[in-house]
């Protein structure tokens, strides 16, 4: 059996919001199989999971912080408009009305992994909602869901206003530069708990294999490589036998 070995990413070299959305998505696709990693690969994802929530919660305060008085209102916007959504969702879950409910818990099992997107990082919150009112739109069942208890324009209004929002963010040249020095003191403490947490997944599955950990590493894999075309790649080299690009 040939060596397994990370496809090469220039982790360090990304922008501060995909080094944080590489690793987010990289654990939510890890504790789904957490009880079965063994104890090395759970104390890694431990450390991992907290490096990078507090990475993701210094990016959150200093974007905030540098935000002008015409964006702030239209970030509070969309956060106000998402949790309108998921209010609603949450009381028809609970109701009495059989066909709402549901409606509703049909969009709950949609929603859960976007329900908290106003805390993630700004340009992140943004791709986030981005994706799940995509999904949204070519789905006629959600749609339909959302109509029967109501809130289909609400859906309509947070696509709107987070469009606005990107807008705005994306013509602010100021902002979007300033935007790569946030996070970056807790920049170097995720990439290395990231890094090591492919170091140890590398080495469990060519010494000690079993589906879960192949499973994870080849999910993972995938996600190294989307990454890596969306950052061009330019600054990637193999990596040594015994570790992940860096």
């Amino acid at each position: 059996m040939s060596k397994l070995s990370f496809s090469p990413l220039h982790v360090n070299g990304m922008t501060i919001d995909n080094v944080f959305s590489l690793i987010k998505t990289s654990v939510d696709i890890a504790i789904l199989v957490r009880t079965n990693l063994g104890e090395m690969l759970d104390a890694a994802l431990t450390q991992l999971i907290a490096d990078n929530e507090s990475f993701g919660q210094q990016i959150n305060k200093n974007q905030k912080s540098e935000l002008t008085d015409n964006l702030k209102p239209l970030d509070k916007d969309r956060d106000a408009t998402q949790a309108e959504i998921n209010r609603a969702v949450t009381f028809y879950s609970k109701g009495s009305d059989e066909t709402k409910k549901a409606a509703a818990q049909k969009l709950k099992l949609f929603l859960t992994p976007y329900w908290d997107a106003a805390s993630l990082p700004l340009n992140t919150q943004t791709g986030v909602l981005s994706k799940m009112i995509d999904k949204y739109k070519i789905s006629p069942e959600l749609m339909a869901a959302a109509k029967v208890i109501g809130i289909d324009e609400l859906f309509t209004a947070l696509e709107t206003k987070n469009n606005a929002f990107d807008a705005v963010y994306k013509g602010r040249n100021d902002e979007v530069s300033g935007r790569e020095t946030s996070g970056s003191s807790l920049k170097p403490a995720a990439v290395a708990s990231y890094n090591s947490f492919c170091t140890v997944l590398e080495q469990a599955v060519n010494l000690m294999p079993n589906d879960t950990n192949v499973a994870l590493f080849n999910h993972l894999d995938l996600l190294r490589k989307k990454y890596h075309a969306m950052e061009g790649g330019s600054k990637d080299t193999p990596a040594p036998d015994n570790a992940p690009a860096k």
